[in-house]
């Protein structure tokens, strides 16, 4: 059975810590395909309009596949707006591949909110979760889900927005590529 892999996220603005979170999970489940799912708004976080910036985040997320030469982006939750519920983008995902198993990577910190989401019983039936550990050294899940335990990094994009606010530097936080995609569109300063 052929494989896709999700990463789903804000990535506002992706990071080394994401494309690592990206990289591993390839290595390890090596999906047929790999997708990046920018989220437009997370039902479980808090949202701050002024850095929504939809096509910025897109753009800086295809320098990223750039450097990780695998994965593309799935734009439906931005085109969707509102609130996307992980339920009802698997569900459109099935029904567009129904010959692939689906894998959907997870930190360690939804990990634990798991029982907050939307149909999860179902959702688990729908695919596996592939937790990666997040601010925490190992990872033990559930029967039924895989553990990825990969290298810390501590990065954060609030950090990132907020060091780009600061004009501090964000090298090595990000690749050379989206750092000068920041810099050029004086992204997140004010």
């Amino acid at each position: 059975m052929k494989k896709l892999m999700i990463y789903g996220g804000q990535f506002n603005p992706i990071h080394i810590g994401h494309m690592l979170v990206a990289s591993e999970a390839y290595q390890f489940v090596q999906p047929d395909k790999f997708i990046f799912l920018p989220s437009y708004q997370s039902p479980l976080k808090e949202h701050n309009e002024s850095y929504l910036i939809e096509s910025e985040r897109v753009k800086m997320l295809e320098l990223a596949i750039e450097d990780l030469q695998f994965g593309e982006v799935d734009e439906r939750e931005l085109n969707r707006k509102g609130t996307s519920y992980t339920f009802d983008t698997i569900k459109e995902f099935k029904q567009e591949f129904p010959d692939y198993q689906i894998y959907f990577v997870i930190g360690s910190d939804q990990y634990e909110n798991l029982h907050k989401w939307r149909n999860i019983a179902e959702l688990k039936e729908l695919l596996t979760f592939v937790v990666v550990n997040r601010e925490v050294d190992k990872q033990d899940v559930k029967e039924g889900m895989l553990a990825l335990h990969i290298p810390r990094i501590d990065v954060s994009s609030t950090d990132i927005r907020n060091r780009c606010k600061n004009r501090q530097s964000i090298k090595m936080l990000v690749t050379p590529r989206i750092e000068r995609y920041i810099k050029r569109g004086r992204l997140y300063e004010n």
